[in-house]
């Protein structure tokens, strides 16, 4: 089953996002802000990056890191904040976008249909 990472500076959607996922069967590596994330890239094994938008390194910078380490590894971005839209997401290079508060079988759907994206590229 495919590898996520999820990042999220707040620890209780960070949690739920992450039980989540792993109640549907995926692998998950969390993370609570960029730098940790980073960390996690470097590492490498992951299918898919799950990235809130806005904390210390933001999730901006982030995506860009992903792209240059890891450009086969899609990233779906998360936001509750209305500045961030999904064309800007997309521009930037995010494979998704879903705005916050999510319902996590939204997620879900995103989640699969990035992963299935990517595996007929």
């Amino acid at each position: 089953m495919a590898k996520i990472l999820v990042v999220d500076d707040d620890i209780t959607i960070l949690k739920n996002v992450a039980f989540f996922l792993r109640s549907e069967g995926y692998q998950v590596v969390e993370a609570q802000d960029g730098y940790e994330a980073s960390e996690r890239l470097v590492k490498g094994g992951l299918d898919l990056i799950v990235s809130d938008v806005i904390f210390g390194l933001n999730g901006l910078r982030l995506l860009k890191r992903a792209r240059s380490l890891t450009p086969e590894v899609p990233v779906l971005l998360t936001s509750g904040f209305p500045n961030i839209d999904s064309h800007q997401a997309m521009k930037l290079g995010a494979a998704d976008f879903i705005e916050k508060p999510f319902v996590l079988d939204d997620l879900l759907y995103k989640v699969e249909r990035t992963l299935e994206s990517k595996a007929h590229h």
